[in-house]
This record gives structure tokens, sequence and C-alpha cells, in this order.
């Protein structure tokens, strides 16, 4: 009888490790969710008083004085993308207009994204503003 109670204790006592180990299981499937979350979550955004065809000169402009090579310009009446390769790794700029003198600016540096890195690229993005075009909009190479 007492071979029977600690058999029974000892099923109980693996049924309930064997649950927490699946619960930790499903912890570490969420955790490996929250990464991809923090993928999304990586780039620096800001709404600028800015209308959107200025903001996209600014990012051309800044393209140019950080030194960046331009790896691909999209730029659609509404919102657009940048990607440009610099020494701090890939920096992608997306852009969409906000209404009338706004823009929505997205600024990554990376894959997870670099908060003190696209925060210099930012503060650099600011000094372009109202600059002027320094692309040709029919190539989209530097003037």
């Amino acid at each position: 009888m007492k071979t029977k109670i600690l058999l029974g204790a000892v099923l109980a006592w693996l049924t309930l490790t064997q649950t927490g180990c699946i619960l930790f299981g499903l912890a570490a499937a969420g955790a490996a969710g929250g990464g991809y979350m923090a993928y999304n979550k990586g780039d620096l955004e800001v709404l600028e008083p800015v209308a959107y065809n200025d903001a996209f000169n600014a990012v051309d402009a800044t393209i140019q004085d950080l030194g960046m090579a331009l790896q691909k310009r999209k730029k659609m009446p509404l919102a657009g993308e940048v990607k440009a390769k610099s020494h701090f790794g890939n920096v992608t700029y997306s852009l969409e207009n906000a209404g009338e003198k706004m823009t929505q600016i997205k600024i990554r540096v990376g894959t997870f994204g670099n908060q003190a890195v696209q925060r210099q690229i930012y503060a650099k993005l600011k000094t372009h503003y109202g600059a002027g075009p320094r692309v040709d909009p029919a190539t989209g190479l530097p003037k």
C-alpha cells in the first residue's frame, strides 16, 4: 500500500513539474515573439511640423553630409523610404505625409535599431529642414 501511495506521489510530482516545463516553454515562445516586437519598435519615430517634400530633401542632405552610400530611394506622393549604408550599418528612413506641413519620420539603424546613433542622425536631419532639394527628382542622384 505504501508503494502505491509513493508511486502516486511521484507521478503527481512529475505531472506538476512537466506542466511547469510546458508553461516555461510557452513563456519562452512568448519571449521569442517579444524579440519580433522589439524589431518593430526599434525605430526612432517623430512627427515633425515640416512639409513632406522638405523632410525628404532633408533626408537626402543628411545622407550626403554624413557620407552615407545611397542604396534605395522611393518617393511616392504620400509615403517614401530611403535606405543608405553607413559605418553604423544600414540606415532606413521612412517618411509619411501626415497632413499639410506634417511628416511622420522613422529612422532605423541596423536590424534592431541603435537609439544613440538614430538620435545623432535625427539631430543632423533637423538642421536641413527648408534647405531645398539636393537630389535630382528625376534620377534620385545627388546634384
